[in-house]
């Protein structure tokens, strides 16, 4: 059976993709872990307030608060396990990951509040760059629905370095089609990057993707509008420390999207998706 990761800090923007990580768990018959770290107290030089360290039963009834919720939801029909830790919390999803080796770890960002952004949003930024296991981030009030439209967002370049194996695996696992979108600048820039298109829809022509192009210099702004006019469920990308998703696009698109956003990366484990 797989396993899907929810970490939260049982706020209304991760209880959203708790929720959806839950419905999605019903959906493809997989487990659910939902995971709190309790963070240790900066040291007052650093923090001007001292914080006192929550008690671990109250942590406690709070996780199993959410998973009787979730349980509700669903009816029943999911296995829910909890987890509570004292540490880091990035380094703990990653510890978990490790252990678990799940299909997806699901996260929520999207909030008004600059201090949610910056609490919520370093953690799933952290986890969208540097886990081994696809990471999809869900933006707040998102509901579930089935995965039926996936789409890669590319920037047609190192198209043999795309991870083709875990996008068929992932793809398959939901009975999805597969789109790949790519956004340039104008029409000489598209012309120029169409014989990359092919050699990309060749590298997975397992899944017979559909290719769409749109002139748009916003590369998010002109993806975001392919999903909307294909009726796209999760947009995939391939974050990178150079090209098209660098690390200021990669934060646009865990902040910005509209629609859910899996992180893939090149060393991701396939075996067991």
């Amino acid at each position: 059976m797989k396993t899907i990761i929810a970490p939260t800090d049982f706020s209304s923007i991760s209880y959203n993709a708790c929720l959806y990580a839950a419905r999605m768990a019903e959906d493809i018959k997989a487990e659910l872990v939902l995971l709190h770290v309790t963070e240790l107290p900066v040291a007052a030089m650093e923090f001007p307030v001292m914080q006192e360290v929550p008690d671990d039963i109250s942590m406690e009834e709070e996780l199993n608060e959410l998973r009787d919720k979730l349980l509700a939801e669903t009816n029943n029909t999911v296995n829910i396990q909890t987890k509570h830790i004292m540490g880091s919390v990035e380094y703990e999803i990653k510890e978990l990951c490790n252990e678990k080796e799940p299909f997806v770890v699901v996260m929520g960002t999207h909030s008004y509040s600059l201090i949610d952004r910056f609490f919520i949003g370093s953690t799933t930024l952290y986890s969208v760059k540097h886990l081994r296991y696809p990471v999809l981030v869900i933006p707040s009030n998102f509901q579930y629905k089935p995965v039926k439209k996936i789409a890669l967002a590319s920037d047609m370049k190192n198209i043999y370095e795309v991870p083709a194996n875990e996008i068929e695996a992932i793809v398959k696992y939901f009975k999805a089609e597969l789109q790949i979108f790519y956004a340039g600048k104008d029409k000489q820039q598209i012309s120029r990057n169409s014989l990359a298109g092919l050699l990309l829809d060749h590298r997975l022509e397992n899944l017979q993707p559909q290719l769409h192009y749109v002139e748009d210099e916003d590369i998010l702004k002109g993806v975001s509008s392919l999903a909307e006019k294909h009726g796209t469920d999760i947009v995939m990308i391939i974050p990178k420390k150079h090209g098209l998703f660098h690390r200021s696009q990669s934060k646009d698109f865990v902040f910005y999207s509209d629609i859910p956003v899996m992180a893939i990366h090149e060393d991701d484990v396939a075996a067991g998706v």
